[in-house]
């Protein structure tokens, strides 16, 4: 994957977090402080965002990539850069946030 794929993935992944922070943890955000990582409902979903990823990843290793084999270092690697930025998109700091009127 070269530069401009990372680029969609990193976009990709940011876009699904702020969705999931919008839909799911949004309710659970007392007032605008931010979620601990340690928080139950925000470690399920980086967890099913990692396992999910695991499956991108090395689907995209072996189709697009055309690996011959799975190359673990790539899928665990790519899963886990993935979910950090997962994580990004669904715990922003809203406290810096200006919305525009």
């Amino acid at each position: 994957m070269g530069l401009f794929g990372y680029l969609v993935l990193g976009a990709l992944m940011y876009l699904v977090g702020f969705m999931t922070h919008q839909k799911i943890l949004k309710k659970h955000r007392q007032g605008s402080e931010q979620l601990t990582v340690s928080h139950p409902v925000l470690l399920q979903c980086l967890a099913v965002c990692f396992v999910i990823m695991l499956a991108v990843s090395a689907l995209i290793g072996r189709f697009v990539l055309g690996h011959t084999g799975f190359d673990w270092a790539f899928i665990g690697v790519n899963s886990l850069v993935a979910t950090v930025v997962f994580y990004f998109g669904a715990n922003p700091d809203t406290t810096k946030m200006r919305m525009p009127d």
